[in-house]
């Protein structure tokens, strides 16, 4: 068995990991979401969950599914509160 060389990240796979990080996107939103069904969102994580809540703009590949899962954790949420 060999081993192979670990491959160098090019120019573009830097830039595009640095786009990635400034862009909203929906695995991050929907992991908070997901989260916050389980337990209270800490403050760091409701900002994360506020700045990923558009999702990807260049597609709404996840936009249901995120509306769905995010209606059922106010619902958690307010359960919680009352």
């Amino acid at each position: 068995m060999s081993k192979s060389k670990p491959q160098s990240k090019s120019f573009a796979d830097h830039a595009f990991d640095v786009f990635g990080a400034i862009v909203p996107s929906c695995g991050p939103a929907l992991r908070m979401v997901e989260l916050g069904q389980e337990r209270p969102l800490k403050l760091k994580e409701r900002f994360v969950l506020l700045y990923n809540s558009p999702l990807c703009p260049h597609c709404r590949c996840n936009r249901a599914k995120f509306n769905k899962e995010r209606a059922k954790m106010r619902e958690i949420e307010t359960a919680r509160r009352g």
